[in-house]
């Protein structure tokens, strides 16, 4: 049953709240802890919120969705702290004073925090210009490759194969390598000795392009028609003792994969590569080795 209250029980609950309200206006740490405490709620509401209308609607792809949480959780975050910096200033400082001097505050935080809003402005202008979602395996700097699991608006976390968490800020991301936006073209070299037969490798190749294209026809990447955009093929003998490192010349097949597929058909391919050649004792090529001229202590001959 609902409970009915008297006239006078709500003249006893409206004073208990009237009561409450004054003694949380005149503690300050009893009003910040209620702020904080209604910042978290409302957080968490528009997060259930979030939560529900992606798992409820599928509009948008799972990656697109989680980067979009993860930015929504992000700008929560540094909302409500902003929030409650501004409210305590507020209690010791004249804010209409300090609004005044805008422009000396202004400057002042711009040195002290260029750092972290620069972190924030290139993390919207990289989500503005969605040069990577959550889940894509990205390679930074050159340095590092992983799988982002959440993109924020001041850092990104990825997660390495070896299992280690990167947080890195959007400011110290120079250069980005997505493995997961558009085509992939496996590329597969292969360094053979001086003696074997060109024409022979040649024939070699083809059997082993014909076979990736057999078995791995449906990860080949597709037109509207559905054959495939580039099949693997050979596409020749691309260099001659490569690097100054070996003795010999090198040989090249290529074919356009779904970006999800490119790390596991690569490794098929190498495979594939191996079983021929060790199959036709194919001969590697031999290593040149450089004499260092400075520490070699012979004399040369007189002529």
């Amino acid at each position: 049953m609902i409970p009915i209250f008297e006239g006078s029980e709500w003249m006893d609950l409206l004073t208990y709240s009237e009561e409450f309200l004054k003694y949380i206006r005149e503690y300050l740490i009893l009003r910040v802890v209620f702020m904080i405490v209604i910042l978290i709620i409302i957080s968490f509401v528009i997060n259930r919120s979030v939560d529900w209308f992606f798992r409820k609607s599928h509009l948008l792809e799972d990656e697109v969705e989680q980067t979009i949480q993860g930015v929504i959780r992000s700008a929560l975050k540094y909302s409500s702290v902003t929030i409650v910096i501004v409210y305590l200033i507020g209690q010791f400082m004249n804010l209409k004073g300090l609004l005044a001097g805008a422009g000396i505050v202004g400057v002042v935080v711009g040195l002290a925090a260029q750092e972290v809003l620069k972190d924030i402005l290139l993390g919207l202008v990289r989500l503005s210009d969605r040069e990577f979602r959550v889940g894509n395996y990205v390679t930074f700097n050159g340095n590092n490759s992983g799988t982002i699991e959440e993109i924020g608006i001041r850092f990104m976390q990825i997660r390495e194969w070896s299992g280690k968490l990167l947080t890195i800020p959007h400011g110290e991301v120079r250069t980005i390598q997505n493995f997961n936006k558009g085509k992939m073209r496996v590329i597969e070299r292969m360094t053979v000795s001086y003696q074997e037969d060109p024409q022979k490798m040649k024939q070699l190749m083809e059997q082993v392009c014909s076979t990736c294209n057999e078995r791995y026809s449906q990860c080949l990447l597709k037109m509207e028609d559905g054959s495939p955009e580039q099949e693997f093929q050979f596409i020749g003998i691309t260099d001659l003792n490569p690097n100054q490192k070996y003795v010999g010349y090198e040989l090249c097949m290529v074919g356009l994969v779904w970006p999800d597929d490119y790390f596991e058909v690569s490794r098929q391919v190498r495979f594939e590569l191996l079983k021929v050649f060790h199959k036709h004792q194919i001969n590697m090529p031999g290593m040149v080795l450089y004499n260092d001229p400075l520490n070699d202590q012979t004399l040369p001959d007189k002529v």
